[in-house]
């Protein structure tokens, strides 16, 4: 710029300057991108917490019940402040294989053992508590349990997977039924591709069984319903509607898992195109990262400063760097059919895991 001023210079030479902003842009826009590609994320993980209603409470049963099952003391509830009350807990001693449990819980400086809590915003911007995620070692292992209770024979199981609950009168005049299901989906070769629970319901009248068909109205009665403990007298009656209008409900349980797999077909084959885009992209970095250090070690200038041997070597490092883009196109095929495969023909499988018994307040009296 003082040359210009000067007048030694007639020319302003802007090159270095538009390199330095064009790398600013890209800079700015992969910032975006990235910003972009998280809210995506945090959205669809929102959605996917309520779909599969993955609350707190929900997980803290879960580990309740897995603890009871191991016959390993229960947590214990402990005040902490700015917490909501029955949010904290302190963790059991536990010995054996459920003693990998309490591995974290000690705080790196202080040293001090730290209660832990379920809920994402007890824990957020602390140190003081320990967020027990789903893919921690204590949910995990209890819920291996619950799943191990599924197949359970009489004569072992220790869950009982029918239970009684009463709603408002106002929600029907009858008993009624609902069946919590597992939902396996599998793709080619067998290989599973989701995993749900399912509920179906209907009406459970003395000679007939009517299915509810729509999904929000059967999850609006478990959301309202409440625990009691059923006279003998009623749970006998429910026990004997159930088991003569048992081919009925199966049907509603077969028909509701088969209106799920039509909703996650397209899923499915969302999911199916992501991975093939995703095994590309990988592939296309791959290619363009060795047709760089191709140009770079082709150079003339830069075999002129190295001996014969390294020369030599330079020149087996080429072959297989040709060799290795030379099968990207072959990998990107069998990838890419490998993928198709795993989501074609999709087959689903239910697997009832529990019976809830709902009727109104009035007829549990």
């Amino acid at each position: 710029m003082s040359g210009l001023i000067e007048g030694s210079l007639k020319d302003l030479d802007t090159r270095m300057a538009e390199v330095r902003i064009a790398r600013a842009k890209s800079f700015v826009r992969a910032e975006r991108e990235l910003k972009e590609r998280v809210a995506k994320l945090h959205e669809r993980l929102l959605t996917t917490k309520q779909d599969f209603h993955l609350t707190p409470d929900h997980v803290l049963m879960a580990v309740k019940t897995g603890l009871a099952l191991a016959g390993r003391p229960p947590l214990e509830p402990v005040e902490l402040a700015e917490a909501p009350s029955g949010s904290v807990f302190r963790m059991p001693a536990l010995s054996g294989s459920w003693a990998r449990c309490l591995e974290g819980l000690r705080h790196p400086h202080t040293q001090k053992i730290r209660p832990i809590t379920f809920d994402h915003a007890v824990a957020s911007g602390r140190d003081d508590v320990v967020l027990v995620h789903l893919n921690h070692r204590l949910v995990q292992m209890c819920l291996r349990l619950l799943r191990a209770e599924i197949w359970a024979q009489d004569d072992v199981k220790k869950l009982h997977r029918v239970t009684v609950r009463t709603v408002p009168d106002a929600l029907f005049d009858g008993p009624a039924v609902v069946v919590v299901s597992r939902l396996v989906v599998t793709g080619g070769n067998h290989h599973r591709l989701h995993e749900e629970l399912t509920v179906s319901g209907g009406y459970l009248r003395d000679q007939s069984f009517r299915r509810e068909e729509g999904v929000t109205r059967v999850q609006q009665w478990l959301d309202e319903a409440k625990p009691i403990t059923a006279t003998p007298s009623l749970f006998d009656a429910l026990r004997v509607r159930f088991d003569r209008q048992q081919e009925a409900i199966l049907k509603a349980i077969d028909a509701r898992s088969k209106e799920r797999l039509r909703h996650l077909t397209n899923t499915l084959q969302i999911r199916r195109q992501q991975e093939i885009d995703d095994i590309g992209t990988v592939l296309d970095e791959l290619k363009k990262a060795i047709q760089s250090e191709l140009r770079k070690e082709r150079q003339p200038e830069q075999l002129s400063l190295f001996t014969e041997d390294e020369r030599t070597q330079l020149r087996r490092d080429i072959a297989a760097l040709e060799a290795r883009l030379a099968r990207i196109p072959d990998e990107r095929w069998m990838e890419t059919r490998a993928i198709e495969a795993r989501y074609a023909k999709l087959d689903d499988r239910t697997f009832p895991v529990a019976v809830i018994f709902i009727v109104p307040e009035g007829s549990a009296r």
